[in-house]
Order: structure tokens, then C-alpha cells, then sequence
């Protein structure tokens, strides 16, 4: 996902680009013209619209995401005009879609309705581990625990053995300490208070989801699933798929809040309605949140 857009067409006035830059402005997106100092832009968080197929290339190799407007082009993303909405919509974490009309609310848990959920660093300080090490190694075994395919004590087991320590209890569980985000449990009661449906989709695994069940952060919602439970973890689209199928709602009526890029950028390009709860670019997450669920 990206903060800004610069736009480089070949035809001096190209169609629907007035509305394009008006919509983006609506959604607090800074645009820039060519030419343009590609100095002054941190051009990684940058989307280059064009309709040609030399100035995408010249972009790409200079950093910047790309979106060819053209069938014909190639680029990291085509849309056949500046109208295909569908296309650039998931791109840009700045856009907050509007709530207006959804019915089911679907939240992520971790870093959105609670707070400090950490717990790698502290087990690499209480068990003595090599952090770079440890970290490398548990990113093959994030996804598999998430997903359920294997447990926390087979992934203790390996730790054991890779590592050369005696692993006692259960570190997920001993390390794990959340508390509760005021601001958006407090969105919880409004949107109850609204009669809105409102269900948790989290990625987690036993020990974690445990802890949360008794602290009763999942008594916020009216149904709460957990991806090792799913077998299935975001940014897969399955796993919005499996919510929207057992909730009976069609993504057009869904709201979906995470804080990770790749998730909402998923349920985006699945037409659900998306906010980014993250701080970056020229919004904090808490600003995104009040414009999306503050006073009506």
C-alpha cells in the first residue's frame, strides 16, 4: 500500500482525472504532477499513474508502485480507466471507505481492541536466545501456528532442539500480557448501540486466544473466530470468505478494521469497506477512526 500518488500521463488533460485527483483529495491523498523531484518523495510509499509504458518503467526501477492506466501496459497494477475504482481503491492507506449501509463489522483483535501483545523479545530475554536467529526461525513457524497446523508445544519442541534449552510451561502464555484500546471499545458499544452486527476475525493461536477469552474482550462481540481454529489466516481471501459465508452477509455490506496493510488490501479487493487502524502517512489510526466512527 502506498501514501501518495503521482500522476505522468502522455496527453496533457487525460479522461477522469479531475474526478480521479477529487476523490483521492476526499480521502486526505496527497497527489503530485509530472515532472516532479523524485527526490523530494519517498517513492517506495509512492503510486506512479500512467499511460505509458516507458514512464512505468522508468518508476518502477526508480522504486515507486506502479499503475498502468491501459489494458496493454505492464505494471505492478492496470485499471482500464482513472473510473475502475476496484483497482486503486486497496492501494492507499489513507482511504477510509465509508461505513454507510454496512451491516456486519468484522475486527481484528491484536493491536486493535487490545493493546501490547508483544511477546517475542521478551521470550528471546527470558530464555537467553539469539534474537536474529530465533526471530529468522519463528517466521517459518508463524504461519503453521497461526493456521493451526501445528501447535504451540510442537513449536516449543523444535525450539528445544534447534536451540539447545529446556523449555518449560508455555512461553506464548507466560509473556503475553494485553490490555484493553479504550477508543475502540468504545466503537464496539456504538456500533452495538446501533444494532449492528459485530464479529472478531483474528489471527492467533490457543494460549493467546485463551488469555483473551478470559480477560472478556471476546464478550464484546457477537461471534469471534480465530484463525487457528479456521484453519486459515489473513490476508487470505478464505479467510474472509469462510466469516462472510458463515455470517450469511455479501462483502458489499461488510466492515472490515485491521492494522496490517496486506489485510486490508486483501478484504478491499474483495469489495468489503476497509480502515487502515494504523498511524502513518498523514493520519494516525485514531484520527482514521474518529472520521469513520465519530459523531454522525
Amino acid at each position: 500500500m502506498v501514501d501518495r500518488c503521482c500522476l505522468d500521463f502522455s496527453l496533457s488533460s487525460f479522461p477522469g482525472q479531475e474526478e480521479f485527483e477529487r476523490l483521492l483529495a476526499s480521502h486526505g491523498v496527497p497527489v503530485d504532477h509530472y515532472p516532479f523531484r523524485e527526490d523530494s518523495l519517498s517513492t517506495n510509499r509512492c503510486l506512479l499513474v500512467s499511460d505509458s509504458q516507458e514512464r512505468l518503467d522508468r518508476a518502477k526501477k526508480g522504486g515507486f508502485c506502479t499503475l498502468g492506466i491501459g489494458s496493454s501496459l505492464i505494471a505492478d497494477h492496470i485499471a482500464s480507466s482513472l473510473e475502475d475504482e476496484r483497482v486503486f481503491r486497496p492501494l492507499f492507506t489513507l482511504w477510509s471507505d465509508s461505513r454507510e449501509g454496512c451491516q456486519l463489522f468484522i475486527f481484528d483483535m491484536g493491536n486493535v481492541i487490545i493493546k501490547n501483545i508483544r511477546t517475542l523479545k521478551k521470550i528471546v530475554r527470558h530464555w537467553h536466545l539469539p534474537e536474529q536467529e530465533f526471530m529468522e526461525d519463528f517466521r517459518g513457524y508463524d504461519a503453521p501456528l497461526m493456521d493451526g497446523f501445528i501447535s504451540t508445544s510442537q513449536y516449543w519442541a523444535h525450539v528445544e532442539h534447534k536451540f539447545g534449552i529446556r523449555v518449560e510451561g508455555e512461553p506464548f502464555a507466560q509473556e503475553f500480557k494485553p490490555i484493553f484500546n479504550d477508543e475502540m471499545v468504545a466503537v464496539l458499544k456504538q456500533l452495538h448501540q446501533e444494532g449492528k452486527r459485530i464479529v472478531c476475525g483474528s489471527n492467533t493461536f490457543a494460549p493467546h486466544w485463551e488469555i483473551i477469552e478470559r480477560m472478556g474482550a471476546l464478550a464484546l462481540f457477537d461471534r469471534a473466530y480465530a484463525s487457528h481454529e479456521m484453519g486459515i489466516s489473513k490476508p487470505a481471501s478464505q479467510f474472509f470468505t469462510y466469516i462472510l459465508n458463515k455470517e450469511g452477509y455479501e462483502a458489499k455490506d461488510v466492515y472490515f478494521v485491521d492494522d496490517y496493510e496486506e489485510n486490508i488490501e486483501s478484504a478491499s479487493k474483495m469489495g468489503i469497506h476497509c480502515l487502515l487502524y494504523a498511524d502513518g502517512g498523514m493520519k494516525s489510526g485514531s484520527e482514521k477512526l474518529q472520521e469513520v466512527f465519530g459523531s454522525k
